[in-house]
C-alpha cells in the first residue's frame, strides 16, 4: 500500500512486548507519483533527508553498510513519530578517515556539500523551505555545516543531527571504554540492538592506540600524520551489550525528534538581501573572444555569453555564486575593491576572466 498522507494511522503489533502500538506516519517521497508528490511537498513541509555511509570500514565486526542501517532504522523511528517527508538515504558522502581499509569510500569535501546543496535546492522549488538531514556520521558534519550556510542565502534552512552530542548523556551513563568514537562500545551496543544479526562479536576487538594523535585511522604504525588501528576499530567493541544500545538509540531518538519540532517551530529564513549587487556587474574577458557579461534584472544577478549562455546568479557567499546546478563563479577584488577578476567553473571546464573596461 501506497503512503498517501501523513495523518495514516496504523497499528503495530509488538510480540516482544505483547501491546499494540499508534503510528503516525509520515510519507515515504519514493513510493509516490509526482502527482501525489505535488500535493505533499509545500512551504509548510518538513522533508527529512538521512544521511548514512553504504561502504565504510567498521572494524571486523561490524559491516560496512553500518552507518546506513543506522539511518535506515532511525528512519523508521521518524517515519512512525512526525508529519514528514522522507527522501531515499543518500549513502554515498564525506568519510576520508578511513579509505585506508578496503571497501570504504568517500566523496571530495566540496563534492559532498555540493551534493547536499543541490538536493535541497531542487527540493525547495517545490515548496518545502525547512530540510532535516539525519545524520549518522562525523566527518560530515563541516560539508553540512558549509551547505547550510550556502542554502541560507536562498532562504533554505537546514539542520542535522550532530551524532556525537545527540545523546551523549546517555553514553556518558554506561560508556566503560576510556576512549573511542568508532566501531566502538557505543556503536556496536547500538548494532547489538537495532541488526543483532549483522555483528560479529566473536571478531569484536579492544584496539586504543597509545598515542592519541589526530587525523585519519590509518594501518602504518609509521605514519606520524594518524591514529594508527590494525582493526580499524577506535575504541573497546568487547564491552558491547544489547541493553546499552538501547539506552543511546532511544535516547537519539528522542533528541532527533525535539530537533525535529524545533525545526518545525522555527520561523522560516529571509532571503538576505545581496549587499551591493551592482559591484558585480560588468563585462568579463574569458580569453580573446570569449566574454561574459554579468547584469542586474529585477534585483537579480544573470550571467550571459558564450558559454553558460543565460543564467541567474545563486549566492553562496560574499562573492561565490552558483549559475543554475551546472556551474560557479567567484569574484576577486582588487586593492581598489573592485571585482576586477572572476574564476568561472561550467560543466568541468575552468576559465579565468579578467574585467574589461567599460
Amino acid at each position: 500500500m501506497r503512503f498517501t498522507f501523513v495523518f495514516i494511522i496504523t497499528l503495530i503489533f509488538w510480540p516482544s512486548y505483547g501491546q499494540v502500538k499508534v503510528v503516525y506516519k509520515g510519507a515515504l517521497i519514493e513510493t509516490s507519483a509526482w502527482t501525489e508528490a505535488q500535493s505533499l511537498l509545500s512551504d509548510t513541509t518538513i522533508v527529512v533527508i538521512p544521511l548514512g555511509a553504504a561502504a565504510k570500514e567498521h572494524g571486523p565486526h561490524l559491516q560496512l553498510n553500518n552507518d546506513w542501517l543506522i539511518a535506515e532504522y532511525l528512519k523508521e523511528q521518524i517515519h512512525g513519530n512526525h508529519r514528514v517527508i522522507i527522501y531515499p538515504t543518500i549513502n554515498y558522502h564525506y568519510y576520508p578517515a578511513f579509505l585506508e581499509y578496503a571497501g570504504s569510500t568517500s566523496l571530495r569535501l566540496e563534492t559532498a556539500y555540493s551534493m547536499i546543496v543541490d538536493i535541497c535546492r531542487v527540493i525547495s522549488t517545490h515548496g518545502p523551505k525547512k530540510i532535516y538531514i539525519l545524520n549518522t556520521g562525523v566527518s560530515t558534519l563541516v560539508p553540512l555545516r558549509l551547505a547550510k550556510e550556502m542554502l541560507a542565502q536562498q532562504g533554505i534552512l537546514i539542520t542535522f543531527t550532530d551524532i556525537l552530542n545527540i545523546a551523549m548523556e546517555a553514553e556518558k551513563k554506561i560508556k566503560e571504554q576510556p576512549a573511542g568514537t568508532h566501531a566502538d562500545e557505543i556503536e556496536t551496543s547500538m548494532m547489538l540492538y537495532i541488526a543483532p544479526e549483522t555483528v560479529m562479536m566473536s571478531k569484536a576487538v579492544r584496539d586504543i592506540p597509545e598515542k592519541d594523535r589526530p587525523g585519519p585511522l590509518t594501518l602504518n604504525p609509521n605514519n606520524k600524520l594518524g591514529l594508527y588501528s590494525p582493526s580499524g576499530v577506535y575504541g573497546d567493541a568487547t564491552l558491547a551489550t544489547r541493553e546499552k544500545g538501547r539506552l543511546v538509540i532511544e535516547a537519539m531518538v528522542q533528541g532527533i525528534n525535539r530537533e525535529i519540532n524545533d525545526l518545525r517551530k522555527a520561523p522560516l529564513l529571509k532571503v538576505p538581501a545581496l549587499q551591493n549587487p551592482n559591484l558585480f556587474t560588468g563585462r568579463y574577458a574569458l580569453s580573446k573572444d570569449e566574454v561574459i557579461i554579468v547584469q542586474l534584472e529585477n534585483d537579480l544577478l544573470t550571467v550571459e555569453g558564450k558559454v553558460p549562455r543565460k543564467f541567474s546568479l545563486l549566492p553562496q557567499g560574499s562573492n561565490s555564486f552558483t549559475i543554475g546546478e551546472r556551474g560557479r563563479i567567484v569574484f576577486f577584488k582588487d586593492d581598489q575593491n573592485t571585482c576586477s577578476f572572476v574564476y568561472l567553473s561550467w560543466e568541468g571546464v575552468d576559465y579565468l576572466g579578467k574585467r574589461i573596461a567599460p
